[in-house]
């Protein structure tokens, strides 16, 4: 920490013996024994406060268990952005219709525009809307019969 080495600290206590002199010395190091554990304590009564607040404890190896890249905002997007959600499939299935090219998805506030193309073969939107998919022969309109002259 800070690029303290043991050498370096005995170097700064040998220092410190030299400038305070050895009748203070004993008076510091009390100081600096006192101010050590307020710090302990102030550590240790944050962290029962945060451990209180959170509703779990904060052990490091609790910690080491759980998987914090799971709450990662980029991953979560990028794993709402692969994966559709099968109501939202179905309800877009019913929707399709055969010849579409793009089919919406999303919300109403932030709609999706998705090629039919870029859908799995077997995804029931690209079903719905393939060209010969019509659903029977009463719902299709008559063929037209060619004006040959």
């Amino acid at each position: 920490m800070f690029g303290l080495t043991l050498e370096k600290l005995f170097l700064v206590a040998v220092i410190a013996g030299v400038v305070l002199g050895p009748a203070r010395l004993p008076g510091y190091a009390r100081h600096l024994a006192r101010g050590v554990r307020s710090l302990r304590q102030f550590v240790d009564t944050t962290r029962a406060a945060a451990e209180q607040d959170l509703g779990m404890p904060l052990r490091r190896s609790e910690w080491e268990s759980v998987n914090l890249r799971q709450y990662d905002p980029r991953r979560i997007v990028r794993d709402a952005l692969e994966e559709p959600s099968p109501v939202e499939t179905t309800e877009g299935a019913a929707s399709a219709r055969p010849g579409q090219k793009y089919v919406v998805t999303g919300t109403s506030s932030h709609p999706v525009r998705v090629p039919i193309d870029a859908l799995d073969a077997d995804d029931p939107r690209r079903i719905a809307a393939r060209p010969n998919a019509s659903t029977s022969t009463a719902e299709s309109p008559p063929p037209v019969a060619a004006d040959r002259r």
